[in-house]
């Protein structure tokens, strides 16, 4: 990948000069190269990524725990159904039902209606996840979904807001995942994990994320992140000993040694 570095304010007070990792694919070069190095999409013609703290999960290893079947068994009368963007039809009922979903949204509203809609017509989403009630044929949820050169993009689902009491956002990730896997994905990303708001996407076995130089299963380290984020805003985290102290430390060839071979990075 081809690497460039977009500045951010500095933080003075602190001695922290941020710059936003952006990575670019070389001529030939997959969409699964960037996603390995923990890069997610920043444009949804896929010409443009960032690095950032991101979640996936290893589909070999994911199985039924006991609240996926609890779950399973609230929404027995939802079917799931993969099918690919061109064989998606959009239509009035599918558009209301995302119109319901993001009318009752409390923040940023038109927002993420206006990026549902963007990625849902752009190269993001090859394909559709979509729920339908059996017993009424009503339209459930849909969620856009990546699939290309062996791993998926699990993209900004929406559903019927009456579904909630069934944990209808937990069953379509869920059903989406168990497809996926049979389809021969082997891993899904599923985005950024910045609060304890996304922690649901870590329930999965086989989760895993990215803390800047790997993929890390380690819920606990994953964890110790979100409960000190706002400690963080005032240190670099190889340089927070409470992390440093637990989880590496800052001798160099530790550091080095962390980096996996699908970190290996060319800058230019």
């Amino acid at each position: 990948m081809r690497i460039a570095f977009s500045e951010r304010p500095p933080d003075y007070e602190n001695y922290i000069f941020s710059y936003h990792v952006w990575g670019f694919l070389e001529k030939g070069e997959s969409v699964r190269s960037a996603y390995t190095q923990g890069f997610l999409p920043s444009a949804y013609d896929l010409s443009r990524f960032y690095l950032a703290r991101s979640v996936r999960v290893n589909l070999e290893d994911l199985s039924k725990t006991g609240r996926i079947r609890y779950v399973e068994r609230k929404c027995s009368s939802i079917d799931q159904t993969l099918v690919t963007r061109a064989e998606f039809h959009l239509s009035p009922e599918w558009r209301a039902l995302a119109d319901g979903y993001f009318d009752a949204q409390k923040t940023r509203a038109d927002y993420r209606r206006s990026r549902f809609f963007e990625m849902l017509d752009s190269p993001l989403a090859t394909h559709v996840s979509h729920l339908v009630d059996r017993n009424t044929g009503a339209a459930v949820g849909f969620v856009p979904v990546l699939i290309r050169d062996g791993i998926s993009q699990y993209g900004i689902p929406v559903y019927d807001p009456a579904y909630r009491r069934v944990e209808i956002g937990n069953h379509l990730m869920a059903a989406t995942l168990f497809r996926l896997r049979d389809e021969s994905v082997d891993h899904c990303y599923l985005g950024l994990c910045y609060d304890t708001r996304s922690l649901y996407k870590t329930r999965f076995p086989g989760m895993q994320f990215f803390n800047g130089s790997r993929w890390s299963g380690d819920r606990n380290e994953l964890h110790f992140l979100l409960d000190h984020q706002d400690e963080l805003k005032e240190h670099h985290l190889l340089n927070f000993p409470p992390y440093v102290d637990t989880y590496g430390d800052l001798d160099p060839s530790s550091l080095e040694s962390r980096m996996g071979p699908d970190r290996e990075i060319q800058s230019r």
